[in-house]
Order: structure tokens, then sequence, then C-alpha cells
């Protein structure tokens, strides 16, 4: 990882503009980058990317077979101090945008031939810091949705730490924007994980 500024990646799974989880990482990375930090936003809805062909064992020397704008977000997640995954709630799950960048990361710790026969082998150490923010209906579930984007955390050398979860009863776009103290907590959240040292692996 570059230690010079450290850098706190967003993945924002949303495909709406100015939507909540928008509103919720912005104020994450205005909160790291207050605390000295770079921050790079991925939109996922704006990546072109191929769905995971669960390829198997070692099919390239590199990350994936396929080339396109994966390559940047390996690039990024690679040289991350921390990375914020955000999405809507689309039924208890991630968004499909997200879903696809998610899997595409499967590489990150292939599948490899040992002595014993096949185990995993990640290719980063486990120190990045790792969060996620999400918005959703009052009486929607954000729970399994997490427990997959720790999953893939975990995958691409993170821990997760914090879920920041914005559950309300409208449908206003951006709602977000009228409970400045869930803005404030996100921003709290970035400089933290900008501020915090490296993980021990």
């Amino acid at each position: 990882m570059t230690e010079t500024r450290r850098l706190l990646v967003a993945l924002n799974g949303s495909p709406v503009r100015l939507s909540s989880v928008d509103l919720l990482l912005e104020a994450v990375c205005t909160g790291a980058a207050t605390a000295g930090g770079r921050t790079e936003t991925v939109r996922c809805n704006d990546l072109q990317v191929k769905p995971c062909q669960a390829c198997g064992p070692e099919p390239t020397t590199g990350y994936c077979i396929f080339h396109d704008d994966m390559d940047r977000v390996y690039e990024l997640l690679h040289d991350a101090h921390a990375i914020v995954v955000g999405s809507p709630i689309y039924f208890d799950a991630v968004s499909a945008q997200l879903k696809l960048v998610m899997d595409r990361c499967n590489c990150v710790t292939p599948l490899v031939r040992t002595a014993d026969g096949w185990g995993f082998r990640a290719r980063w150490p486990r120190t990045r810091r790792g969060a996620f923010v999400t918005a959703c209906g009052e009486r929607q579930r954000w729970d399994m949705a997490e427990r997959s984007v720790r999953g893939f955390l975990k995958w691409v050398g993170a821990r997760w730490e914090e879920t920041l979860a914005f559950a309300h009863t409208d449908n206003d776009l951006g709602s977000v924007a009228r409970h400045p103290e869930r803005l404030e907590r996100a921003r709290a959240l970035g400089r933290r994980l900008i501020e915090s040292d490296p993980r021990e692996p």
C-alpha cells in the first residue's frame, strides 16, 4: 500500500446520483480529506465490467482473464488504506452494480494449487480498514447485505469495522440531507479510517 497520503476508496453501488448513499459516501470522503487523506470514488454504475465467469483455479498470472474497467479498481483497492462500500438495499442484498464488482474481486484471493491439493492464497495482507454505508426503507433488512460486504472486504484484504445504516420512512431523493447527525457520523467515519494506522495482518 502507498503510505504517502493514505487513500480511502469508496465503492458506490447506487445507480442514482444525489441519493442518500451518494451523500453519505461524499461525507465519508470529506472527512477523510480533512484528515489529510486522498479519496477515490468508484461509481459502479459507470463501469464497463463483464460478469465473473468462475473460470477456476489459476486461469491467469494477472488478476483476471478480462481487461476492462476492473483493472483500475484492482489498482485502487491494492493501494487503499481504507475501503468503504456503499449500496442501497435491493431484495435484502446490495445493488447489482456493486455485486458485479464484488464478484470480479474473487481473483484477489484466488484458488491455487498447494502441496496438499488446493487452497486460497491472499494476494494482499489484510491490513486495510473497511466499512459499509447503506440506505434503505425503515422495515428493510440490511444485515444480510452487510454480511456479503464483510465477506468481500475480507477477500480484498480489509477488516470490516463499522456499518452506517440510514433506515428511513420517506421515498425522497437524498433525504439523509435532512439528518445532519448522520452526515456528521459519516464524516467522522472517514476521519477515523484515515487517521487509524493499518491493521495488523
